[in-house]
């Protein structure tokens, strides 16, 4: 053994600082996008190896570039996260038919870009909700403004103000579905105070 080659210990301790800087809610996060990427939800026999890949690949990830611990972090409340999981499956299901109806219909398909300012102060969920508001088929966020908290949302076939009205609401549903199934309870109480103030429940 060279001067230059480390000792297996201490390569083993820098193989530990690497894995203890695994986040696993973060990973599962990743795991969730990546199975929402590739339909993974839907029952198939490839859908047991995409989640382990997805799994794998999102470690992979954290341990090749390391992030930051992000602080409060998630906080999985069961009932409230099962309902999101759920709620957000059926609004993919549901929109990748309006998309594809859109598409066929005859005529121009016009859109909007509207605004949807958050109720709430966490990165963190400013983050999910632009996430889960992409991958919804028929709308993509185009900017966030992190300062001013307020996501900037492509909306495809949004012509008319009632239709700009419901996809400001199916964002704010998004957000308060994410605070109340991930958040913290400061996020908790900073989401109820906004609708307590008179904000728009959704």
């Amino acid at each position: 053994m060279t001067e230059s080659t480390p000792p297996r210990s201490v390569r083993a301790l820098g193989l530990q600082r690497r894995l203890g800087r695994i986040q696993i809610p973060v990973a599962l996060g990743m795991t969730l996008v990546w199975m929402l990427l590739f339909d993974a939800f839907h029952l198939r026999p490839e859908s047991l190896g995409l989640l382990v890949l997805g799994f794998l690949v999102s470690v992979a990830i954290m341990l090749v570039f390391p992030m930051p611990p992000i602080k409060p972090g998630f906080r999985f409340w069961p009932v409230r996260g099962v309902w999101m999981i759920v709620y957000i499956a059926w609004k993919m299901f549901v929109a990748s038919f309006q998309v594809t109806a859109q598409v066929f219909t005859p005529g121009t398909v016009h859109s909007s870009v509207i605004s949807v300012k958050q109720r709430t102060g966490s990165d963190l969920m400013l983050v999910c909700t632009a996430i889960v508001t992409t991958v919804v088929p028929g709308s993509v966020i185009v900017e966030v403004g992190q300062t001013e908290r307020e996501l900037f949302v492509h909306v495809l076939g949004a012509d008319t103000e009632e239709k700009v009205r419901k996809a400001e609401r199916d964002v704010r549903t998004f957000e308060e579905l994410l605070v109340r199934g991930l958040g913290t309870r400061a996020d908790i109480a900073e989401l109820e105070e906004a609708l307590a103030s008179g904000e728009e429940r959704v």
